[in-house]
């Protein structure tokens, strides 16, 4: 972690004096509370967005989790692994362009229909479709206070 000092000219004025100067500020503590609070914010975006994945195996998820993961404290998430998971993070259904059928030939183009995918609720009672978007809606407030105090600032 690179030291950052910020150089900071000032001066005060009191009555008939003024005194000059140029302050000189470790803002190095700073960008570790920062890193840890990204790492963190990263983590519960994940973690909140879990029970909203769809889920028959853990395959899917643990994917998911685990790219999320590898880049963990960079300001971005893996919402939904490939190959499967642009399908169903949109929530349609996907047919071979030739086929027509959910079960495409290999290297066979899928397109969207306007059929929404059903999710199984077994696991995972309260799947949805776009579950970023759910997570943050239910989670979001916690997120940015606890990104806040993490950070120094809340």
């Amino acid at each position: 972690m690179a030291k950052q000092i910020e150089k900071l000219n000032y001066q005060f004025k009191y009555k008939d004096r003024t005194i000059e100067g140029v302050m000189r500020i470790d803002l190095g503590r700073f960008e570790g509370q920062y890193s840890r609070a990204q790492y963190q914010l990263d983590s519960m975006v994940m973690d909140s967005m879990v029970p909203y994945m769809p889920m028959q195996t853990s395959i899917f998820i643990n994917v998911t989790r685990g790219m999320s993961q590898s880049i963990a404290g960079s300001g971005k998430v893996v919402a939904a692994a490939p190959p499967m998971g642009g399908f169903l993070y949109e929530g349609k259904v996907m047919i071979g362009e030739r086929t027509l059928s959910a079960f495409a030939a290999k290297a066979e183009k899928k397109i969207v229909t306007e059929r929404d995918l059903q999710y199984s609720r077994h696991a995972h009672p309260n799947v949805t479709d776009h579950w970023f978007d759910t997570a943050k809606k239910y989670h979001g407030k916690v997120w940015v206070r606890k990104t806040k105090k993490m950070a120094g600032g809340g």
